[in-house]
């Protein structure tokens, strides 16, 4: 190599090596200049140059969260909490006004009693028969019966006492057969009134059971007649 060559090359190496250090002085000046410019220009061209690689820069980091406690509930001294009292019964219609239940009207007792009173003879109801007085199965004007023994055979002369509820009164006796009559019937004639019915002995003591009837009633077709009371003999 020549000298001419030699010098040629120094020169080069001089003009590269104040090139460098020309770069040199420029970067650090931007550098101390913009310190943040560089770093984003670094990372624009890492993302750029790498392909599928995601960069994420981080934003403002989220403070973590604080739990303030509440106050606490501070209780009056001397406070006692309303107990409550538990249902003891469901829900009643107390609202409703109770209607007062109205008293049965008291009828006259015309129910017959059966045989086997407990005593010498027992009363009870009949049904029409055309042996009564007048030839009506069932009059109403009259008060009227059997007396008979256990098989319903007629007795004569047995005494029957009527006493109305306002005092008056009188005692029948059971006729004997006749062609008007037969054996056992009593008749009172008694077109109204409550009467009690009763067989007596001679000294008018009750030989069974009184019957209460009123007088005047008429047969409904069906049934006793209302006016018949017959004594049966145990």
């Amino acid at each position: 190599m020549s000298m001419q060559d030699r010098a040629y090359a120094a020169a080069i190496f001089i003009i590269i090596g104040l090139c460098c250090i020309g770069a040199y002085v420029a970067v650090s000046g931007f550098m101390n200049a913009n310190p943040e410019g560089l770093s984003i220009a670094l990372s624009a061209a890492t993302a750029t140059a790498t392909v599928g690689v995601t960069i994420e820069i981080p934003t403002e980091t989220p403070a973590p969260p604080t739990n303030t406690p509440l106050p606490p509930t501070q209780t009056p001294e001397g406070f006692q909490p309303t107990a409550i009292p538990e249902a003891t019964r469901g829900p009643t219609l107390d609202f409703i006004p109770t209607i007062p239940t109205p008293e049965p009207t008291p009828t006259l007792a015309v129910t017959a009693t059966p045989p086997g009173c407990g005593a010498g003879f027992c009363p009870r109801l009949g049904p029409p028969d055309p042996r009564a007085p007048t030839g009506n199965p069932c009059p109403g004007n009259y008060l009227w019966g059997f007396v008979t023994d256990a098989n319903g055979v007629g007795i004569p002369g047995v005494r029957v006492r009527f006493r109305e509820q306002g005092g008056g009164g009188d005692i029948k006796e059971t006729k004997a057969e006749s062609p008007n009559d037969p054996a056992g019937r009593y008749d009172f004639p008694a077109a109204s009134g409550i009467w009690t019915v009763t067989v007596v002995d001679r000294q008018e003591d009750p030989l069974g059971p009184s019957f209460q009837v009123q007088a005047g009633q008429s047969w409904t077709g069906s049934g006793n007649c209302p006016t018949r009371v017959d004594f049966i003999q145990q």
